[in-house]
């Protein structure tokens, strides 16, 4: 049966890659105990095989030799997609008399608005944020200013970001980047909220700048990224994209997952992920069944400037999950990057009496999908 999340996640991609992203969620594992179907399955829209034992074994096991790679590259294609293009460089230098305007606006929290056209050119407005409710969205000729900075001394004014409108309501404010009186870089809308703006520094000096973006939300389905980006000079480079939280449920994809992540520390950039995994299935009318938990732990990754490649890279070989098993935590059409990351877990699984019938029902529906 094809799985709906499948259908609503692919046609999803599209509007992700255009940069559409928005919506606060409660990232909270829920309670899975005899979870009620409130929303029945879609009708099938093939009829399901029943594979034999031999035949879904062989399929593990050919899936568990595929080169990882490819298949991680698929995974990470929508995400990545969104995580660089999010930010567009930018090069205008502000006038003197504009720039000191412009701090002087910071302490006030808005601007008049032909001072913020005069600096920022013409403000963006939508259907969610009309140009009367942008422009006036203080008091009468002015509008908000949100100011960034990414220095413990707010009036140093080096490496700072400028937020023109309200995200509460305008779901187009735009994002300025700043290296002094340049703008290096802008952001079209925002990753989630108007809060989650955070930064360090790195090893060099130069802040790494973070924060939330949301590709997916809902009840017992979400997915969220940190998206890290350093100051690289005169110029705003991303290096380093990971999951804050991916969490779906029963209906919602072939198994049962969830992963967070939290911060630990920046100095070196140290990433706790707690995660867990599960099999069920939909025999039951009324409730879904559920397996046992087959993968219930936690690691924590180091993440070390590398300034060969510009980026953050993550010491995996030094934690409990790779970079391919990361991966499987997005909401996408990854069972085979999931089933190859961890083939050696799961020959464990398929070896014990009690898992064994899940995971061959989880590689049967699986099959099926793939195969249609």
């Amino acid at each position: 049966m094809p799985n709906p999340s499948k259908i609503i996640c692919n046609a999803a991609c599209l509007i992700l890659i255009l940069g559409v992203l928005g919506c606060h969620h409660e990232s909270k594992p829920i309670n899975k105990k005899r979870l009620k179907k409130a929303v029945k399955p879609k009708a099938k829209e093939y009829v399901e095989i029943k594979y034999t034992e031999p035949q879904l074994v062989a399929f593990f096991d050919s899936v568990g030799k595929l080169p990882v790679q490819p298949l991680a590259y698929k995974a990470a294609f929508v995400a990545d997609s969104v995580y660089r293009n999010l930010i567009k460089p930018a090069n205008w230098k502000l006038q003197p008399a504009d720039f000191a305007l412009l701090k002087r606006a910071t302490r006030m929290e808005m601007i008049e608005v032909h001072a913020a056209r005069k600096i920022f050119g013409e403000l963006k407005t939508d259907s969610t944020c009309t140009a009367k409710g942008l422009l006036d969205s203080v008091k009468k000729g002015n509008v908000y200013l949100q100011y960034y900075p990414f220095d413990r001394d707010k009036n140093k004014f080096d490496e700072f970001a400028i937020r023109i409108g309200d995200v509460r309501h305008c779901s187009g404010s735009e994002l300025y980047f700043f290296k002094g009186d340049k703008i290096i870089a802008k952001q079209d809308g925002y990753g989630r909220d108007d809060e989650d703006l955070e930064y360090f520094k790195n090893t060099d000096g130069e802040a790494i700048v973070y924060q939330l973006s949301e590709f997916d939300n809902g009840s017992g389905i979400w997915w969220n990224n940190y998206f890290f980006y350093k100051y690289d000079d005169d110029k705003l480079i991303p290096v380093l994209n990971e999951p804050e939280s991916c969490n779906a449920q029963a209906f919602w994809e072939f198994r049962i997952l969830w992963l967070e992540s939290k911060i630990q520390q920046t100095n070196p950039l140290t990433i706790k992920m707690v995660y867990h995994q599960q099999f069920y299935n939909d025999n039951n009318d009324v409730y879904f069944n559920y397996g046992p938990i087959f993968l219930n732990d936690s690691t924590s990754i180091e993440y070390r400037w590398d300034e060969s490649s510009k980026t953050l890279r993550g010491q995996y070989q030094q934690s409990k999950l790779n970079k391919a098993q990361i991966l499987s935590y997005y909401l996408t059409d990854n069972d085979y990057l999931f089933i190859n990351s961890h083939y050696k877990l799961l020959k464990v699984v398929l070896a014990d009496e009690k898992q064994r019938p899940w995971l061959l029902d989880y590689l049967n529906k699986v099959k099926n999908y793939y195969d249609h």
